[in-house]
This record gives C-alpha cells, sequence and structure tokens, in this order.
C-alpha cells in the first residue's frame, strides 16, 4: 500500500513539474518571440512570421487547459473586433505586407490611431498566424468601426442653403477660409452596447451613432470594405487595393450583391447613409486623422489612390490622371493621406475614386434604382438595411443625426472659381446637395476628378440609374 502511495505522489509531481515547465515554456517563447521580431510601425510595434512558434503556445495553452486572453483595447469598453465567418485579423506594415495576426497580442490601438482590419481569403486558401498572405489570396479588406456616442452640434440644421458670396480668382482663397471656419474635431467616446443608449436633444448633447443599431439588434461595431468594391459583377466582386471600382450598375444591382457576400455568416450589406457618417466622424476625431481626407484622383478609377501633393485640388474641377506625379497608391506616404487614420489601418477611397451609392433613399420615390417600387424596399427598411428619409420637404433638416449631412451646415450656393454653381458646406467647401424627389438616392465621397468638392463629408443624390462614375462599398455586421 505504501509503495502505490508513493508511485502515485510520484506521479502528481511529475504532472505539477510538467505543467511549470510548459508555463515557463509558453513565456518564455512569447517574449522571445516579441523581442526578437519587433519591427517600426509608425512609432507602434507590428510582428513579422512567427507561425511555428505560434502554433506551438497554442498548442501548449489548449494541452496544459491554461486559459489565454486575447488582446482587448480597454479604450473600446467592450466593442472590440467581432470575428466571424471567414473573417481573419490582420497587421497590415506601412508598405502593404498583411499578416496573420496573433489576436493575443496587440495588433490594434485606436488610441494610436491604428485601427483593426480582417480580411476574407478566397475560396481555398488558407494561413496560419504569423504568416504572411499574398495579396492574390484575399478577396477583401475591412476595417472595424467600434460602436461609440459623440457629442451632437449643429442639431437644428437649415432649411435651406444661403446664397453666398462668388467666388472669383481676387476672393477665393479669403472667401474658401471663411468657409472652413466650422470644421471641429468630433468628440467621441466608445460605448458599450450593454448600457442604455445615449439621445440627443439639442447641441452638446450625446447621441449613440444610429449605425451601430441595425434593425433590432444592438452591434459592438461593424466592418466597413477598407476600399470601394472592385470588378465588374458579384460574380468577381472584390474589396482591394489598386483594382479598378466596380461601376455602371443601378442601385439594386449593388445592393443584391451586397446582400449576397456573405449575408447568413456576417450580415453583409450595401454601405447606408448612417454608416457612412459613423466612418467620417470617427476619422475627424482624436481617433483619427483629424481633417479632410486627401482625394482620390486616379482617373481610372483605381482604389486606394490619393493625389500628389503638387496637383491643385482647391477648385472644381481637380487635378486627376494616372501618372506617379498626379496621384500615388495606398501604401506610400502620400497615401496615407487618403486614409481615415492617417495611416494605412485606415479606410480608403471616402473622398473621390468613385461616387458611392448609399442603401439610402427618400420615401416615396425609387427613381430609376432597380427597384419596381416601394414595397421592394419595405422589409429591407425594417431590418435595418437601407435608411429612408423623410418625403415631406427636400430640406437639410431630413437628415439623420450622424449621417455627415444636416450637422456639416449652414450651407451656401455660390459661384466657384471657374464659373459653377453649387451648394457647399461650411466645412471643408464639399459638395452639399440633399436628395429630392427627381434625385432620391443618395450618393457620398464625390468623384476623382470633383477637387474641392470630394471629401468625407460630400453629400449628392442622384435617380438610382447605372453610371459609370457611380459605384458602392460593402459592410459587415456580424454580433456578438
Amino acid at each position: 500500500m505504501k509503495k502505490v502511495i508513493k508511485n502515485n505522489y510520484k506521479i502528481l509531481i511529475g504532472i505539477i513539474i510538467g505543467i511549470v515547465i510548459i508555463s515557463i515554456s509558453i513565456v518564455y517563447a512569447e517574449s522571445t518571440m516579441i523581442d526578437s521580431e519587433e519591427v517600426t510601425y509608425d512609432n507602434t510595434t507590428s510582428h513579422g512570421e512567427h507561425n511555428n512558434v505560434q502554433e506551438s503556445i497554442d498548442e501548449l495553452y489548449e494541452r496544459s487547459g491554461l486559459h489565454k486572453e486575447e488582446w482587448t483595447d480597454k479604450e473600446l469598453k467592450g466593442n472590440d473586433p467581432v470575428l466571424k465567418g471567414d473573417l481573419i485579423p490582420v497587421e497590415i506594415k506601412p508598405n502593404g505586407d498583411v499578416y496573420y495576426a496573433n489576436k493575443h497580442s496587440e495588433w490594434y490601438n485606436y488610441s494610436e490611431k491604428r485601427w483593426a482590419n480582417a480580411v476574407i481569403l478566397q475560396k481555398g486558401k488558407s494561413y496560419s498566424v504569423g504568416q504572411k498572405i499574398e495579396e492574390t489570396d484575399i478577396n477583401g479588406y475591412f476595417v472595424w468601426i467600434p460602436r461609440y456616442k459623440y457629442q451632437v452640434w449643429h442639431i437644428n440644421s437649415d432649411n435651406d442653403a444661403k446664397e453666398g458670396n462668388t467666388l472669383t480668382n481676387d476672393n477665393y482663397n479669403t472667401s474658401t477660409t471663411q468657409a472652413l471656419g466650422q470644421a471641429r474635431l468630433i468628440n467621441i467616446e466608445f460605448e458599450s452596447k450593454e448600457t442604455n443608449k445615449s439621445s440627443a436633444a439639442k447641441d452638446g448633447d450625446w447621441l449613440t451613432h444610429p449605425a451601430f443599431t441595425l434593425g433590432d439588434k444592438e452591434l459592438s461595431g461593424i466592418w466597413v470594405g477598407k476600399f470601394e468594391t472592385g470588378g465588374t459583377s458579384s460574380t468577381d466582386m472584390v474589396v482591394k487595393p489598386n483594382v479598378t471600382s466596380w461601376r455602371s450598375a443601378t442601385v439594386k444591382t449593388f445592393f443584391d450583391a451586397g446582400k449576397n457576400y456573405a449575408r447568413e455568416t456576417l450580415d453583409s450589406h450595401m454601405m447606408k447613409n448612417t454608416e457612412w457618417g459613423a466612418v467620417a466622424y470617427l476619422s475627424h476625431s482624436k481617433y483619427g486623422i483629424g481633417t479632410e481626407i486627401r482625394i482620390n484622383n486616379n482617373s481610372e478609377y483605381k482604389t486606394g489612390y490619393s493625389a500628389a501633393a503638387n496637383t491643385d485640388q482647391s477648385i472644381y474641377l481637380g487635378t486627376y490622371g494616372t501618372d506617379d506625379k498626379t496621384t500615388q497608391p495606398y501604401n506610400t506616404p502620400t497615401g496615407y493621406l487618403a486614409s481615415t487614420t492617417g495611416n494605412i489601418t485606415g479606410v480608403y477611397d471616402m473622398s473621390g475614386g468613385a461616387h458611392e451609392y448609399m442603401a439610402a433613399y427618400r420615401e416615396g420615390t425609387v427613381g430609376s434604382s432597380g427597384f419596381t417600387n416601394e414595397l421592394d424596399l419595405t422589409k429591407e427598411v425594417e431590418n435595418g438595411y437601407i435608411d429612408k428619409y423623410p418625403s415631406d420637404t427636400n430640406s437639410y433638416s431630413n437628415r439623420i443625426l450622424g449621417d455627415a449631412t444636416g450637422e456639416m451646415g449652414p450651407f451656401y450656393y455660390y459661384w466657384d472659381k471657374n464659373s459653377a454653381k453649387h451648394y457647399h458646406n461650411v466645412w471643408y467647401a464639399d459638395d452639399s446637395y440633399f436628395i429630392d424627389s427627381s434625385y432620391p438616392w443618395f450618393l457620398r465621397g464625390g468623384c476623382q476628378a470633383d477637387g474641392v468638392m470630394a471629401g468625407q463629408f460630400h453629400f449628392d443624390g442622384h435617380n438610382g440609374i447605372a453610371s459609370e462614375a457611380y459605384g458602392f462599398r460593402l459592410v459587415l455586421s456580424p454580433s456578438n
């Protein structure tokens, strides 16, 4: 009996020693991996390939039964990226190289303006943690927009645009400076979906941004297409840099394509006006670039491009083209300025590129969108996939708070430097036409030739018809 007890005691001691050794090995392996493979990333860190080490670490944790927490950004208050379906967390190096991110180390940090990125791979492709992912194996890039509330301003939107002074060569700079006078840093606080939603009745109140409510679901955030949707149809649709935007399709074609992309697993859909507003506001906060995003002036509608510094974008039409003296790709210092963060982790093509149709329309009017009547839209509106605006007037006061339209006022109607008359907002003089009965579908961002009128606060309307200058963007809304 004593011999049996003694043997059991030895076995127990052996198990304890084994667990201790495994734990020490884990800590040592991680610290060695991080210390030896740390590289510079805009005053932050990123990690290179460590696939074999990471797999060994994960296996050790699994076998030992020890719990290993995933990285969370405390600033987000529980609104960390929701990774479901085929979404893979990634870190993108400044040169554009993509690595499968280790979720147990810091792979995003919103206080440092490093937004979380994820990709969806082409069918049949697979990678492991730490591996470099080949560009050709990626189907779509997406950026996480965490749930937040913002401090409302200009809640009483102007009903009509005012007639402003004519802009001429002599007074253009002065008048433009006056028009920019009300641009401000937007106050944003991340807000848990477990708390009561904030509501606003007057300037200075805090409002939970409406983009984070989808029908009857409250979301921790949304995944937004990092670039305008590329391809030529729903069968070859991609969200990637340096591809030609998919254009020349009706609103219904774009809407159906967004719905069919990954509705069951990731709640995919065509971007709404309120969702555009959520990205635009975050871009103009302390978590984003904090100023106007530089225009994508690539005349071939290539995604992710940015106007070179020497190009004139102060007028309409601005300078556009394809040579590297005019426009440069997303993974260059110039390219970063066309991102919502001013670095490679942000959302691109929100200024210029193609006009982007929104899933947002004026009640009672479907135009030439491809929808046969408003009954086709009713269920989609109820489920939160389309923003519906009232039809009683065509004024800016019909905005939805948070959609980055009426709050950008007051608005002025004046002649531009090149003798064209447009509505402008008082932030960056972006084009600002509200939808009406003739043009009931919202467009955002402007196009590659729009110069001063393009920007993340640009809005316009059209009738939903297919146009060679109009495209769209994907959004994913998985819940946790």
